[in-house]
Protein backbone atom coordinates (compact mmCIF):
# COMPACT_ATOMS: atom_id res chain seq x y z
CA UNK A 1 0.00 0.00 0.00
CA UNK A 2 1.34 3.44 -1.07
CA UNK A 3 1.07 6.32 1.18
CA UNK A 4 -1.04 8.93 -0.05
CA UNK A 5 1.16 12.14 -0.93
CA UNK A 6 -1.54 13.96 -0.13
CA UNK A 7 -1.63 13.19 3.78
CA UNK A 8 1.66 14.41 3.85
CA UNK A 9 1.54 17.76 1.90
CA UNK A 10 -1.81 18.27 3.93
CA UNK A 11 -0.94 17.84 7.48
CA UNK A 12 1.95 19.98 7.82
CA UNK A 13 -0.30 22.79 6.01
CA UNK A 14 -3.34 22.03 8.48
CA UNK A 15 -0.51 22.75 11.35
CA UNK A 16 0.81 25.74 9.93
CA UNK A 17 -2.50 27.43 9.72
CA UNK A 18 -3.76 26.56 12.74
CA UNK A 19 -1.01 27.80 15.05
CA UNK A 20 -1.73 30.75 16.81
CA UNK A 21 -0.41 33.50 15.50
CA UNK A 22 -0.90 35.94 18.26
CA UNK A 23 1.95 38.34 18.47
CA UNK A 24 1.32 38.61 22.12
CA UNK A 25 0.51 42.43 21.46
CA UNK A 26 -1.97 44.63 23.73
CA UNK A 27 -4.75 46.04 22.47
CA UNK A 28 -5.59 49.96 23.14
CA UNK A 29 -8.36 48.82 25.27
CA UNK A 30 -6.00 47.05 27.39
CA UNK A 31 -3.05 49.05 27.86
CA UNK A 32 -3.58 50.53 30.65
CA UNK A 33 -3.67 47.53 32.94
CA UNK A 34 -1.04 45.81 31.05
CA UNK A 35 1.36 48.68 31.58
CA UNK A 36 0.96 47.89 35.63
CA UNK A 37 4.50 45.80 36.54
CA UNK A 38 8.12 46.07 37.00
CA UNK A 39 9.96 47.24 33.59
CA UNK A 40 13.80 47.32 33.08
CA UNK A 41 15.98 49.18 30.27
CA UNK A 42 16.53 47.49 27.17
CA UNK A 43 17.70 50.06 25.32
CA UNK A 44 17.87 53.47 25.12
CA UNK A 45 18.23 55.80 21.67
CA UNK A 46 18.83 59.27 20.65
CA UNK A 47 17.05 60.27 16.98
CA UNK A 48 20.99 62.96 17.20
CA UNK A 49 23.94 61.77 18.15
CA UNK A 50 24.58 63.53 21.61
CA UNK A 51 27.74 64.01 23.99
CA UNK A 52 26.41 63.24 27.59
CA UNK A 53 29.19 62.81 29.42
CA UNK A 54 31.52 65.39 27.78
CA UNK A 55 34.14 62.70 26.72
CA UNK A 56 34.01 64.46 23.16
CA UNK A 57 32.40 60.90 21.45
CA UNK A 58 28.78 61.36 19.84
CA UNK A 59 26.60 58.59 20.13
CA UNK A 60 22.65 57.97 19.05
CA UNK A 61 23.22 54.23 21.12
CA UNK A 62 23.06 55.75 25.06
CA UNK A 63 22.89 52.07 26.32
CA UNK A 64 25.25 50.39 25.01
CA UNK A 65 27.96 52.99 25.12
CA UNK A 66 29.06 55.00 27.82
CA UNK A 67 26.94 57.88 27.63
CA UNK A 68 24.60 57.13 30.41
CA UNK A 69 26.40 56.01 33.81
CA UNK A 70 25.75 51.75 34.15
CA UNK A 71 24.13 52.37 37.42
CA UNK A 72 21.13 54.77 35.93
CA UNK A 73 20.87 52.00 32.88
CA UNK A 74 20.41 49.30 35.94
CA UNK A 75 17.55 51.30 37.50
CA UNK A 76 13.94 49.63 37.57
CA UNK A 77 11.05 51.20 36.54
CA UNK A 78 7.47 50.80 38.34
CA UNK A 79 3.96 51.04 36.89
CA UNK A 80 1.20 50.56 39.39
CA UNK A 81 -2.79 51.54 40.53
CA UNK A 82 -2.87 54.77 41.81
CA UNK A 83 -5.14 56.20 45.03
CA UNK A 84 -8.55 55.46 43.08
CA UNK A 85 -9.80 59.20 44.12
CA UNK A 86 -7.30 60.62 42.47
CA UNK A 87 -7.90 59.06 39.12
CA UNK A 88 -4.00 58.88 38.84
CA UNK A 89 -1.78 55.89 38.71
CA UNK A 90 1.95 55.79 39.67
CA UNK A 91 5.11 56.08 38.63
CA UNK A 92 8.30 55.01 40.42
CA UNK A 93 12.24 54.58 39.32
CA UNK A 94 13.75 52.88 41.87
CA UNK A 95 18.01 52.06 41.91
CA UNK A 96 18.51 48.40 41.47
CA UNK A 97 21.43 46.34 42.30
CA UNK A 98 24.09 49.11 41.44
CA UNK A 99 23.20 52.66 43.28
CA UNK A 100 24.84 55.32 41.41
CA UNK A 101 25.79 56.79 45.31
CA UNK A 102 22.80 59.31 45.85
CA UNK A 103 20.44 56.95 46.35
CA UNK A 104 20.99 53.78 48.45
CA UNK A 105 20.11 50.12 46.44
CA UNK A 106 16.92 49.40 46.07
CA UNK A 107 15.33 52.75 47.02
CA UNK A 108 13.53 55.01 45.04
CA UNK A 109 14.81 57.52 42.72
CA UNK A 110 12.15 59.06 41.55
CA UNK A 111 8.25 59.12 42.28
CA UNK A 112 5.79 60.56 40.17
CA UNK A 113 1.83 60.41 39.09
CA UNK A 114 0.66 59.72 35.58
CA UNK A 115 -2.52 58.92 33.47
CA UNK A 116 -3.07 57.35 29.93
CA UNK A 117 -4.47 59.73 27.39
CA UNK A 118 -6.15 58.19 24.68
CA UNK A 119 -4.31 54.95 25.11
CA UNK A 120 -1.62 56.60 23.36
CA UNK A 121 0.10 59.40 25.51
CA UNK A 122 1.77 59.00 29.53
CA UNK A 123 1.03 62.22 31.10
CA UNK A 124 3.08 62.56 34.14
CA UNK A 125 2.59 65.25 36.83
CA UNK A 126 6.42 66.41 37.22
CA UNK A 127 7.99 64.87 34.18
CA UNK A 128 7.50 65.60 30.39
CA UNK A 129 4.87 63.06 27.99
CA UNK A 130 5.90 59.78 26.83
CA UNK A 131 4.44 58.39 23.81
CA UNK A 132 3.34 54.60 23.57
CA UNK A 133 5.30 53.25 20.39
CA UNK A 134 4.72 49.95 20.49
CA UNK A 135 3.23 47.73 23.65
CA UNK A 136 3.03 43.88 24.07
CA UNK A 137 2.83 41.70 26.81
CA UNK A 138 6.84 41.86 27.74
CA UNK A 139 8.12 44.69 25.58
CA UNK A 140 7.62 48.83 25.97
CA UNK A 141 8.47 51.44 23.61
CA UNK A 142 8.11 54.81 24.35
CA UNK A 143 9.20 58.20 23.04
CA UNK A 144 9.65 61.29 24.97
CA UNK A 145 11.16 64.39 23.93
CA UNK A 146 13.98 66.13 25.99
CA UNK A 147 16.85 68.75 25.78
CA UNK A 148 20.05 67.02 25.61
CA UNK A 149 23.72 68.18 24.65
CA UNK A 150 22.20 71.74 23.94
CA UNK A 151 19.65 70.27 21.75
CA UNK A 152 16.64 68.72 21.34
CA UNK A 153 16.31 65.23 20.46
CA UNK A 154 13.43 62.55 21.15
CA UNK A 155 14.78 60.12 23.17
CA UNK A 156 13.28 55.89 22.56
CA UNK A 157 13.31 53.51 25.68
CA UNK A 158 12.81 50.24 24.84
CA UNK A 159 11.60 48.34 28.13
CA UNK A 160 11.38 44.87 28.66
CA UNK A 161 9.04 42.97 31.94
CA UNK A 162 11.28 41.99 34.74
Amino acid sequence: MKPNIFIFLAFPMLLFFSCNSDDDSVTESDRKQALFGQWEYEAIYSNTAVDINGDGTVNIDLYNTNEIRQCLKDNLTFFSDGPADEGKDSYTINENGLSCGDVAAFANVEKDQYELINNEILRFDNRDDMTIIEFSQNRLVLEQDDFLDNQDVVITYTFKRS
